[in-house]
């Protein structure tokens, strides 16, 4: 199998984007035009990224979509392997982990490395913030406007305008949303102004 470790598995960037010398594209034989990474107008990616198209196999759904006005932080790893969409205005912490394809790992007679890949493609709606360090996992959906908390893992897809934290990662609120408590303490302050019994 032969590796192209440089930027030419970069299709096409679109105008205004500023891309660091020193990203890293990693495809494989690339044979099929609907395999590649593409990105939109004034985005910027920061030095120290992996950006992985086919690593140990060509998958047809391999790809890479990035829109317009993206922001990635440095030292992330983004695999495409199994599909990867960024939307427009997304913004991504430093040191992210996007993860588009694992391993099969049932028979413990077989080593993990040499048991089936799997895939699923990961869509990142418009408008969305993902802290440093947060690990995206394969087949994930992140809605609309969605918050993702530093160090994150996110296991299953994410709500729009959902604000999520931890590990696993667990939707804490919504965005222009009040907290619970905050909620809670307006309607005891309402019936204790209002309701007299």
């Amino acid at each position: 199998m032969k590796y192209e470790y440089h930027m030419d598995g970069i299709d096409s960037v679109g105008e205004n984007s500023t891309l660091s010398e020193d990203i890293e594209v990693r495809i494989i034989n690339k044979s099929d035009d609907h395999r590649g990474m593409r990105i939109g107008s004034n985005s910027m990616i920061y030095p120290r990224n992996r950006f992985v198209i086919g690593d140990m196999n060509a998958n047809s759904r391999a790809d890479i979509k990035i829109g317009n006005f993206v922001l990635i932080n440095s030292g992330g790893y983004f695999s495409g392997e199994g599909g990867l969409i960024i939307k427009d205005y997304v913004l991504i912490g430093a040191n992210t982990c996007i993860l588009s394809a694992g391993h099969k790992y049932h028979d413990r007679l077989t080593p993990i490395q040499q048991q089936e890949l799997t895939y699923g493609t990961i869509t990142i709606e418009r408008d969305v913030w993902i802290g440093a360090s947060s690990v995206i996992l394969e087949g994930i959906t992140i809605g609309e406007g969605a918050v993702i908390g530093a160090g994150t893992i996110v296991t299953k897809d994410v709500e729009p305008y959902a604000v999520v934290v931890g590990n696993p990662g667990r939707t804490i609120k919504y965005r222009g949303e009040k907290t619970k408590t905050g909620l809670f303490q307006r309607l005891k302050h309402y019936i204790a102004m209002h309701c007299r019994i």
